[in-house]
């Protein structure tokens, strides 16, 4: 079974957040401005973006927003936030996963830093807590 982790970062939160998620799940993490991710053929997508303005990074969305229909696979998302939780980010992620057909088994959020706020975070804490999420995804995949 094949999962893959595809995550938009613009400060480092949410790549550590998906750093951890696709160790646990033994799959790769890529950065959508860095390559485009194959997906054909995964048993799980996993999908998160850091939250700017209560969105996802406009360059996941455009990742998201090109996926071809996929009726019946499976996806997961999450998000690191500055401020409100769970965040808006989330509701948006899951929406357009679920226009292409995903089912979504799982979502994850947790603070990441923000300018002066949050310093540390997300914490050694928050990263055992995404290690636990994806654990909980291993049935989907």
């Amino acid at each position: 079974m094949k999962s893959v982790v595809v995550y938009f970062s613009r400060g480092g939160s949410t790549r550590k957040i998906a750093e951890a998620i696709a160790a646990e799940l033994a799959s790769e993490a890529v950065d959508v401005t860095k390559q485009k991710p194959d997906v054909s053929g995964v048993d799980l997508l996993v999908v998160g973006s850091g939250t700017y303005g209560g969105k996802p990074g406009k360059e996941l969305v455009s990742f998201l927003d090109g996926l071809a229909p996929a009726s019946g696979r499976r996806a997961a998302c999450f998000s690191t936030c500055g401020f409100v939780r769970p965040p808006r980010s989330i509701a948006e992620i899951r929406s357009l996963l679920e226009s292409k057909g995903y089912t979504v088994v799982g979502c994850y959020d947790c603070l990441g830093k923000f300018l002066l706020k949050n310093r540390g975070r997300p914490s050694e804490e928050d990263v055992m807590r995404a290690r636990e999420f994806a654990r909980s995804l291993a049935p989907a995949i």
